[in-house]
């Protein structure tokens, strides 16, 4: 008997553990810059915070939107990875953006990431950019005190440490394969998708 409530214990705790990860993803929704159906899919695990992963949206994602995500040929998926509060809490409006003003809400912030990043007022700043992007100030001061989809934003960094071993930022997985660490420059992540473009040929 006391076997039998310990299998029924445990498949229990893996109905609730299954319930909450389906509970995740549905809060905290893919959102894809390019095609559903491109051949190459880039895992992007990024802090909006991190110097490093400004300097990749800044300098590198803009030349590889237009040889690779314009052409249909890349997709990239933003994966929030926090590496303080004040990163989750802007991961946290992020998410709470008009689908396609998401993007465009993240390259503003880390276009600007030194005016607010650092900030004693970072949430009123963010907030202002939310505005622009559609996002009303009644909605982006509920967004940011969603204690559940800020549990949600967390709980999926630990699943990337743990499963995937992702530890820092930026960090680029590849076709669920590959990966690239740190700001690497347009040119390197051009010979990866080259390489692999030609083999799908």
């Amino acid at each position: 008997m006391t076997k039998v409530f310990g299998v029924l214990s445990l498949l229990a705790l893996l109905v609730i553990a299954a319930g909450f990860a389906h509970a995740a993803d549905s809060i905290v929704p893919e959102r894809i810059l390019g095609k559903a159906d491109a051949p190459i899919t880039v895992e992007e695990y990024v802090s909006l915070t991190c110097s490093h992963c400004a300097e990749f949206y800044n300098n590198a994602l803009p030349d590889l939107e237009k040889r690779y995500v314009e052409t249909g040929k890349v997709r990239f998926i933003l994966r929030d990875f926090p590496l303080d509060g004040t990163a989750l809490r802007a991961a946290v409006l992020a998410r709470c953006m008009p689908e396609d003003e998401y993007y465009p809400f993240i390259k503003i912030l880390y276009k600007n990431q030194m005016d607010w990043a650092l900030s004693k007022d970072s949430e009123k700043i963010i907030t202002q950019y939310a505005k622009l992007g559609g996002l009303s100030e009644d909605k982006a001061k509920a967004c940011l005190q969603n204690t559940k989809l800020q549990d949600a934003i967390v709980a999926e960094r630990t699943n990337a440490t743990e499963k995937l071993g992702i530890e820092a930022t930026p960090t680029f997985v590849i076709n669920g394969s590959q990966t690239i660490k740190g700001a690497q420059s347009a040119d390197e992540f051009s010979k990866t998708f080259d390489r692999l473009l030609a083999v799908k040929k």
